[in-house]
């Protein structure tokens, strides 16, 4: 006879069917927008529409995602103690784990216990955590590189990363091999040939393939959070405080990098360090000034990368200049774009305009805000860039489950602090093929005027 289904299994799993038909909904809406793309009878106020359609359908299905995650967790609540199972002559005992939300220990607080004070205790709460992990995951210590946190506090990594790592979350992302210190990345640098076969009989043209691999070094992106010994011993803070701090400056470093990284120091060379990238300098700080510079930079990369099949679909810029964007005026005071709604000759149809992350399209490619830009370029050392680019071939390696490694690491005594520190390991380049990116800059992107 099947197991009754419980009345908490029951409406979770409708709310997982909600989310998953909202996925689909998602999906067939934009579906539509690319049809409407192609459709020479398709009206801008229709696809206008199809694009509000598209947004909303978005915000439901991330406010699905949020509430199961809220129910997720109260779910493994209500499921943390198991009545013993009889089997034969043999007791079997489900226990929980050591550190679950809103219990006897705090998993951070035993951590600095064990690694700066030597709490043999504590030390054995976290090697019994360990453990615990090892055997729900079938894996072995050797598999680890460091210690796992718990359930609880494994949920904050969503949120981090959605704020923290927006460009680096619209890259080419792959798994990141298990062992050595950089990726061979391979490129064509000369293609097949064709050509008409000028007479009968005759031989038709060929032409050799020419490969040259690009090494990608492996790089140590590391994170840390300055505690305070009071601050741990006396629980002034609290596990999710400290780990969602933790591993929101970790995706802050990774993501900079990968926008900026000098390629010297253990750095990756960033999208904007990288050479034979397509550029274009805008002078002038107007939306006039700025506009044609990105479609300067997007009909570059598609004349670059068209011909493979590579062109630009993304463009990622710092909030100010969306800002700036979004404050354009036209000679009768009129905004250039609308918050909301259908408008004739807008420069941009803004999705959630105020947001982070996906805001709305712009010359027909979706953009996203990155406070992680940097705001320091150009000869003024105040301007910010736009980042134009095919995002297929921007890749981004990454260790799967990253960061995990957490350790306290006492650096100043005398003031009585220590460091919370978590690593990971990343390979990035925008340099398999330089021309499928690029980026506006110049004097014309200095902090806007509101």
């Amino acid at each position: 006879m099947p197991e009754e289904t419980t009345q908490p299994d029951k409406k979770y799993g409708e709310l997982v069917d909600s989310y998953n038909t909202a996925c689909a909904n998602v999906e067939e809406r934009h579906k539509a927008i690319e049809a409407a793309k192609d459709d020479p009878e398709s009206t801008e106020e229709a696809r206008d529409k199809l694009l509000q359609e598209f947004t909303q359908a978005v915000e439901q299905r991330d406010k699905l995602y949020d509430r199961i995650k809220s129910a997720d967790e109260l779910e493994r609540a209500r499921k943390q103690h198991k009545p013993m199972e009889l089997a034969g002559s043999t007791y079997i005992v489900k226990e929980p784990d050591t550190y679950v939300e809103h219990g006897e220990h705090s998993f951070l607080r035993d951590l600095y216990a064990r690694d700066v004070k030597g709490d043999s205790i504590a030390a054995e709460r976290i090697n019994r955590h360990h453990q615990h992990e090892i055997e729900k995951r079938a894996i072995t210590s050797a598999t680890l590189g460091g210690i796992i946190p718990p359930a609880y506090l494994v949920g904050l990594y969503a949120k981090a990363s959605r704020n923290g790592r927006v460009f680096a979350d619209q890259c080419n992302g792959s798994p990141l091999p298990d062992v050595g210190m950089s990726v061979i990345v391979p490129r064509l640098t000369q293609g097949l040939a064709a050509a008409a076969q000028t007479t009968q009989n005759t031989t038709v043209v060929t032409q050799d393939v020419t490969e040259t691999d690009l090494t990608v070094n492996v790089n140590t992106i590391a994170g840390y959070s300055p505690v305070s010994r009071q601050g741990i011993e006396r629980a002034a803070y609290s596990d999710q405080i400290l780990f969602e701090d933790l591993i929101a400056r970790y995706w802050a470093i990774l993501d900079s990098y990968c926008i900026n990284g000098t390629g010297s120091n253990n750095q990756p060379t960033g999208l904007l360090n990288t050479g034979s990238i397509a550029t274009s300098t805008a002078s002038t700080a107007t939306v006039a000034g700025v506009w044609p510079k990105i479609a300067d930079v997007i009909q570059q990369i598609n004349g670059n990368m068209g011909g493979i099949g590579y062109v630009a679909d993304k463009i990622v810029m710092h909030p100010r200049r969306w800002g700036f964007f979004e404050a354009g005026l036209d000679s009768q005071n009129r905004p250039l774009m609308t918050p909301s709604g259908p408008v004739l000759n807008a420069i941009a149809s803004p999705g959630d305009a105020a947001g982070y992350g996906y805001v709305g399209n712009m010359h027909g490619l979706r953009v996203f805000t990155d406070a992680n830009i940097p705001t320091t370029l150009g000869a003024t050392t105040n301007a910010d860039a736009i980042i134009v680019m095919a995002s297929p071939v921007v890749h981004l390696f990454e260790r799967s489950g990253d960061p995990v490694t957490l350790s306290f690491e006492q650096t100043s005594a005398t003031a009585l602090t220590v460091n919370l520190v978590c690593y990971g390991y990343i390979a990035f380049t925008a340099g398999r093929y330089p021309g499928a990116s690029g980026a506006v800059t110049g004097a014309g992107l200095v902090p806007p005027t509101f």
